[in-house]
């Protein structure tokens, strides 16, 4: 049973929006609704569940402790009497985000401001993923339970790599020498209370296409089983993917990108129940800032944006070395293929959820911002506005919590995560930004004590 994190319950003062009594009539006007003076409504908003169902145009969403206790039409969900009431006519409501693959990079220190960045932004779950070293597992576990502010959080600690040439270069995550020395830093991971294993079986040229051995991804797969904990892979190659799917892995990072899919990988893919977190947005992002300089000016990107990254790209000769360098073309057919590959695997009924790369080494992608930037990416690849979403909601929520979640759409016994939007995502996605709050397990959040905006 989830709990209202302490923090949240403090938010809670003075941030509920009261409307008149008239705004809720039941679904039987004859029958006075019971009395609950601690449940919230939101009238008259449309409904976006994250399931891909329909969306309700005149929606009531009841919400008692930190759970959705009734979600449909006005018509047909009663308001309880004595609930506070939320006037929603206008707006739209979609579940908190869920991102799947993130990296809280930099000092220890930066994670807390980083955490609050996505929750400014809607991202009420996310996935650290490679990249935490034990003072950060610690961190972001005191986050989940609450005890700082932040998303759900999900860590897999360090992830496995070549112990010469594999990605991140130059990084220190795990890059044993030996099976024995994978399996007991495996082990050593689910003593710190992680959640997945990442390895990463992609290799920086010009190294030679495996990084991680067969027998070494074993280990660690077979490891990561025997200790509960969820192995996740960043791939590109299709070999790669076969061999891991023999494993029983079907948590995959990026893209394949050396073969066309073929008939036999979407039959494995959709054997396995597998699901692919493409970053096409730490593509994007490469040159992103230097052929839209203007969106620098936005208050909400420069808050979020790390201090060095944003006066990197504040930089017109940075942003001019980026827009003449001669391998600029290549970059931007990587991020056209990869939004073909998306667009493909999708309509072979083939599951992506929303990862972004968000806070990968440069700093490119501003925490929480990028969560809304891949929805876009997803819609220009051809996927429609709702399956963008529920790849944003429903689908990162199920791969995170292994199978059913209790988290992620909005129905009766879910977590009262969601957002509340002053515009239609349907009609235009990027109206995902149009966020006028946010609530976390049944709380609304004070964005401006989350992320002050100068």
């Amino acid at each position: 049973m989830s709990v209202i994190p302490q923090w949240t319950r403090l938010a809670m003062a003075g941030v509920l929006v009261a409307a008149s009594a008239g705004c809720g009539a039941g679904p039987d006007p004859s029958s006075e609704p019971a009395s609950e003076p601690g449940a919230l409504a939101i009238v008259g908003a449309q409904l976006i569940d994250g399931t891909g169902a329909d969306p309700i145009v005149d929606a009531v969403i009841v919400i008692r402790g930190d759970r959705i206790a009734a979600a449909g039409s006005r018509a047909e969900t009663a308001i309880p009497a004595g609930a506070e009431i939320v006037d929603g006519a206008g707006q739209t409501v979609i579940p908190g985000l869920v991102e799947t693959h993130a990296h809280y990079n930099g000092e220890t220190e930066r994670a807390p401001r980083q955490y609050r960045s996505q929750l400014y932004f809607g991202v009420t779950t996310s996935r650290s993923i490679g990249s935490d070293p034990p003072d950060k597992v610690a961190l972001a576990l005191d986050a989940r339970a609450g005890r700082i502010p932040g998303p759900r959080l999900y860590t897999a600690g360090l992830g496995f790599s070549h112990q010469d040439n594999g990605f991140p270069p130059g990084r220190p995550v795990n890059r044993p020498e030996t099976t024995e020395e994978a399996r007991g830093l495996v082990l050593g991971l689910a003593e710190q209370g992680v959640h997945f294993v990442k390895m990463w079986v992609d290799v920086a040229p010009p190294a030679a296409p495996t990084a991680i051995t067969p027998e070494m991804r074993t280990a660690v797969v077979e490891e990561a089983r025997a200790h509960g904990l969820t192995p996740v892979a960043h791939i590109g190659f299709e070999a790669d993917f076969f061999q891991l799917a023999d494993l029983g892995v079907n948590d995959f990072l990026h893209t394949v990108r050396d073969a066309e899919p073929s008939e036999a990988f979407y039959d494995r893919c959709r054997e396995i129940g597998c699901v692919f977190s493409p970053p096409l947005t730490n593509i994007h992002a490469g040159w992103y800032w230097a052929e839209h300089p203007e969106q620098l000016d936005d208050p909400e990107i420069r808050a979020a944006f790390e201090p060095e990254a944003l006066a990197r790209w504040s930089d017109p000769a940075v942003r001019d070395d980026v827009l003449n360098d001669p391998g600029l073309a290549a970059r931007k057919a990587r991020l056209e293929n990869a939004t073909a590959w998306v667009k493909q695997v999708v309509d072979a009924g083939v599951a992506v959820a929303v990862g972004t790369d968000s806070g990968a080494s440069s700093f490119n992608v501003p925490m929480g911002w990028g969560t809304h930037h891949e929805l876009e990416i997803y819609v220009e690849a051809g996927l429609l506005p709702m399956q963008a979403l529920v790849a944003a909601t429903r689908t990162g929520a199920e791969l995170l919590s292994g199978g059913e979640a209790d988290y992620g759409t909005l129905e009766p016994g879910t977590v009262a995560d969601l957002i509340l939007l002053d515009a239609d995502p349907l009609a235009d996605i990027t109206n995902t930004r149009s966020i006028d709050r946010v609530m976390q397990a049944g709380a609304w959040l004070d964005r401006t004590e989350l992320m002050p905006i100068p």
